[in-house]
């Protein structure tokens, strides 16, 4: 799929903007892409900042179809960021439903709403319990065949949390975009890859789990697609 950016973009991936932390521009491609082949009209994000990753939203969003809505969770985008993301959107033509609260407080309560969505992108705090939780919250949000982009994947806690999504619940991987790795490191991963079956209890994860995983060792972003309801049983659980 050929991605064609909002204009206001460029500013940011061209070094126009003097910003920092904001997704890279094959971040934003992937959310473009997620948006557009799920057919989402609805999504919601925790994390806002610059707004690029909700421009991305808004302007995938507004193609599929209007209305359309974001909601973005923000605690602090107007005390920290000076509605840096607001801003954004306005001069994009984009109108956006600001929560300023943390996530965790924001989610359940737009759950216990009923509220409805094709898309969410994580990008809040990011330790593995938040993001959880942030995951758990969105799901019981999401229709069938919704995916959920995920960002700073290459954070341990983050990819603990991507890796125990992809185990244990009804997900399949969409896409990873990777970043370079030391060769150095290359060949430690492989090398314990080489040793890891001799070693082998069963409090590792399945072969079949540890392949998919291989595939996020080194990403920085992921694309998860909701596949079905949560049919699990009361105690499941492997190991990721």
């Amino acid at each position: 799929m050929t991605v064609t950016l909002h204009p206001l973009l460029e500013e940011f991936h061209s070094g126009a903007v003097a910003a920092h932390s904001f997704i890279p521009r094959d971040e934003c491609e992937l959310i473009y892409e997620s948006v557009r082949s799920c057919g989402a009209t609805r999504a919601v994000e925790t994390g806002m900042a610059f707004g690029v990753s909700s421009l991305c939203i808004a302007d995938a969003l507004s193609r599929n179809g209007t209305p359309f809505e974001l909601i973005s969770i923000d605690p602090v985008q107007t005390t920290d960021w000076q509605s840096a993301g607001v801003h954004l959107l306005a001069r994009a033509g984009f109108a956006v439903t600001l929560l300023e609260e943390p996530s965790q407080l924001a989610l359940p309560r737009l759950a216990a709403a009923g509220e409805r969505f094709g898309f969410g992108f994580i990008d809040g705090w990011h330790t593995f319990d938040h993001t959880l939780i942030d995951f758990f919250y969105i799901d019981m949000m999401l229709a069938d065949g919704g995916i959920i982009v995920l960002d700073d994947v290459g954070y341990p806690a983050i990819n603990a949390a991507v890796r125990f999504i992809l185990a244990n619940r009804s997900y399949e991987l969409v896409k990873a975009l990777t970043y370079e790795v030391p060769a150095s490191l290359l060949a430690r991963r492989r090398l314990k890859r080489v040793l890891r079956p001799l070693a082998r209890t069963d409090r590792d994860p399945s072969p079949e789990h540890e392949r998919l995983f291989r595939r996020i060792e080194q990403a920085h972003a992921v694309a998860i697609r909701k596949v079905g309801p949560d049919t699990r049983r009361f105690d499941y659980f492997e190991r990721f």
